[in-house]
């Protein structure tokens, strides 16, 4: 009686924990979960605080595993892409599978709460069912975007996973070198969208060019459709070009200008030069006829759309004519030698001839060279010099001919050997002057009682001489007190004579001592109320015993 009350009693117990363990469990699952190929499927669950959750796959004949804690368990396919992170305390049991692959498309899954326990629930009733979709990303951008604005494209991707978003890449990002960047992620619906702007500089080399974006999975990349962009800018690269094989001088040109722009051009203006004078057109044409055409034109053409204005390079035409002799053509004459150059402008290139007094044919002393650069030739002949020399030139092509008589000039190294011995005969001429001008100076200095710089003029003067003598050789001061010694009784001498420079004093005071002594012999000895003239140089100066320059 005992065992069996207390088998009953068990069993009792036993019935009542498992009822209550079944009746407890309240699972919330979707019956659907949209995931998109690439990024991962979230099965959102909901329960009480639990041990351990476990997620199947729905089969009829077994029980694959999708989710467990213990990996060896998991099926291959979903071995390391699923996972529950959700807090089990929190009742939390929403479960994970990431890189979704085309192939979980419909997959059906479903949970078991603390599998370890003993339950008759029946989880299987309550299966999710798992669709994958695929979904590319969406570019857009302007329809219209002008050079040198800023521009802004945007990149968008749906994705199923909030925990992970997707990376985007950009197609053509050489025109996104300068550019800025702004993400964000926002819910939609069940699902998430990444979003990338782009912010660049619109160039003219963008336009027509594709620009997309791929998001890139761990497993998978996928491309999205690609955007023509439009760019509206200025004409540029403007082309001039002649749709003449040849223009013969006097002829006429149909010319075409050519431009890269968005729009197209609506006006196009010519420009023209010739013969020294500019001529603009207007008109709606860029294919135009010149008439009469003349060597040394040149043509230029602007493309105006609504954006703006592009210019094109000047074009110089290649104008046929006859040869034409340029100025520069010349001979020139170095001694015995000759050397004549020809430079004739022609198109065709013209050939040159050669005649000397009339003759062209010349000796095997003559050379000739010939070259030719953008439609001038230039002829250069070289060979012996004649008494008179006349070198023509001539210059023919098939549209005529030019002959032109040579300048004879002398060569430059000639004129400059010449000049060179003109300056040297000069300073030769003058060295020598300088040469004489010492020599003289030298012996003017070396001959005894002489003036270097200047000769004095002694006037004949009713003073008696030795007055006259001090009042020319001496200083005033001396002068007066000689006198005052020697001769007082005579008369004041002139002042004006009296200011001789006394620095010949010292040079020839003794000279003039001597003078002094041996006039005074002779004027003692000489008849009574006669005075004795001194005789007079060549030179008109009175000599005075000998003496008639000073010397210092």
């Amino acid at each position: 009686m005992g065992t069996t009350y207390l088998l009953g009693l068990l069993s009792l117990i036993t019935g009542f924990s498992v009822l209550q363990q079944v009746r407890s469990w309240n699972i919330t699952v979707p019956k659907t979960v949209t995931a998109v190929e690439g990024s991962c499927a979230v099965v959102p669950c909901q329960t009480k605080a639990h041990v351990r959750v476990t997620w199947y796959q729905y089969s009829k004949m077994y029980y694959p595993v999708v989710y467990d804690r213990y990996p060896p368990t998991v099926e291959q396919q979903f071995r390391g892409r699923t996972s529950v992170k959700g807090a089990a305390t929190e009742g939390n049991c929403t479960l994970t599978i990431k890189n979704i692959r085309r192939t979980d498309n419909n997959l059906k899954v479903y949970v078991w709460i603390n599998p370890d326990s003993i339950t008759s629930q029946k989880f299987y009733d309550q299966t999710v069912t798992v669709y994958v979709e695929r979904k590319a990303p969406i570019i857009s951008i302007e329809k219209q975007i002008v050079e040198g604005d800023v521009f802004q494209a945007n990149c968008s991707l749906i994705h199923s996973c909030p925990s992970s978003t997707p990376s985007l890449k950009w197609i053509q990002n050489q025109f996104l070198n300068n550019s800025t960047l702004k993400a964000s992620n926002e819910k939609e619906n069940m699902l998430w969208l990444y979003t990338e702007t782009v912010y660049g500089l619109a160039t003219y080399e963008m336009h027509n060019s594709k620009m997309g974006c791929s998001a890139v999975f761990s497993d998978l990349t996928i491309d999205s459709q690609p955007v023509i962009l439009n760019i509206l800018y200025k004409p540029v690269n403007v082309t001039l070009t002649a749709e003449n094989d040849s223009v013969i001088d006097g002829g006429s040109v149909i010319m075409k200008c050519a431009a890269n722009s968005n729009p197209r051009p609506h006006t196009y203006s010519w420009f023209t030069r010739q013969m020294g004078q500019n001529i603009k057109s207007n008109t709606k044409r860029g294919r135009l006829l010149f008439n009469n055409i003349t060597r040394k034109t040149s043509i230029s053409c602007m493309a105006l759309n609504d954006i703006g204005a592009g210019q094109s390079d000047w074009l110089d035409l290649d104008v046929q004519h006859a040869p034409i002799i340029l100025p520069a053509s010349s001979c020139y004459l170095t001694g015995e030698a000759l050397k004549c150059v020809c430079q004739a402008e022609a198109f065709p290139d013209a050939s040159i001839h050669w005649t000397i007094n009339g003759n062209d044919t010349f000796s095997s002393s003559f050379s000739f060279v010939f070259t030719n650069e953008k439609h001038v030739t230039s002829g250069q002949l070289s060979g012996p010099a004649e008494s008179q020399v006349n070198v023509t030139c001539t210059a023919t092509n098939s549209l005529g001919s030019d002959t032109r008589r040579l300048d004879l000039h002398l060569s430059e190294s000639s004129s400059l050997s010449m000049w060179l011995v003109a300056v040297m005969l000069l300073v030769g001429i003058a060295l020598l002057c300088a040469v004489g001008i010492y020599i003289k100076y030298s012996q003017l200095r070396s001959s005894p009682g002489s003036l270097s710089n200047a000769s004095f003029l002694l006037r004949p003067l009713s003073l008696p001489e030795t007055i006259q003598e001090e009042q020319r050789y001496q200083c005033p001061q001396r002068v007066q007190v000689e006198e005052t010694q020697s001769n007082t009784g005579r008369p004041e001498s002139d002042p004006e004579e009296d200011t001789l420079s006394c620095v010949y004093d010292n040079c020839v005071v003794e000279e003039i001592r001597q003078s002094r002594a041996k006039k005074q012999e002779n004027n003692a000895t000489a008849p009574s109320g006669e005075v004795t003239e001194e005789p007079l140089g060549k030179d008109g100066t009175w000599l005075h015993g000998g003496l008639s320059t000073v010397n210092c």
